[in-house]
């Protein structure tokens, strides 16, 4: 099945060597590009996904490719076949060691259609405390996929605050989450950014990030805009 796989990713692949060169640049991983089109990988995964099995998902993480268009086809095999929460995460956890980029993290989360209880909830605050930075990254993209609600917001910036890794692909995630954040919760991310846990550069960065969102009201926008100079 991973040989298949590999043919089909290189017949995709034609004719993109300079999206190849491009998109290496972007993702910056350290892993071979060969120019397959994310489009064209979630079509795979799908037409992939339906008769694939939890063990045939993991043998597929478990064989060697330093092919970065096969390690995220893994990913998006976990979120496109039939099988249950438990599962899904079982295979994330062998997936996660094996990604080098940010687009490995933000490619394969997605926001969940159905919960089993906690279950997600509890995966990405696990996730929080890794000392590996896309692992990092990860729980925070899930958060931000799944939990900024009102039921869950305040344990959202709570779990934040605890988070410890410094990397900047981590760093960008939390600015990226505190600015989606203030889209429905202004005065209550705003406040967070500035409890004194947070520090300068991220807040920044989360000021820029809202103030580059069309998703604010003027006068929303004139509010970051003055915190954002207040931080200068």
């Amino acid at each position: 099945m991973h040989d298949q796989i590999i043919t089909q990713l290189n017949a995709l692949s034609q004719g993109n060597e300079s999206y190849a060169t491009f998109n290496r640049r972007i993702v910056n991983t350290k892993m071979d590009v060969i120019g397959v089109r994310v489009p064209d990988l979630r079509r795979l995964a799908r037409e992939l996904a339906g008769n694939m099995s939890a063990a045939d998902i993991s043998r597929l993480l478990a064989a060697p490719s330093n092919l970065y268009e096969y390690v995220l086809l893994c990913g998006l095999l976990i979120t496109r076949a039939k099988i249950s929460d438990e599962e899904a995460i079982k295979l994330t956890r062998q997936y996660l060691p094996r990604v080098d980029s940010w687009a490995h993290i933000d490619t394969f989360v997605e926001k969940k259609r159905r919960f089993a209880g906690d279950i997600w909830w509890e995966f990405a605050l696990e996730c929080l405390q890794s000392s590996e930075e896309f692992t990092v990254r990860y729980g925070v993209i899930s958060l931000m996929a799944n939990f900024l609600d009102e039921s869950h917001i305040q344990r959202v910036f709570a779990a934040l605050r605890n988070v410890k890794h410094d990397g900047y692909y981590v760093k960008m995630a939390l600015a990226w989450l505190y600015a989606t954040a203030a889209v429905n919760f202004f005065e209550l991310t705003l406040s967070e950014l500035e409890n004194g846990q947070i520090d300068a550069w991220m807040r920044n960065k989360a000021h820029q990030k809202m103030r580059e969102s069309r998703r604010f009201t003027p006068e929303q926008q004139e509010i970051i805009a003055r915190k954002k100079g207040m931080a200068n």
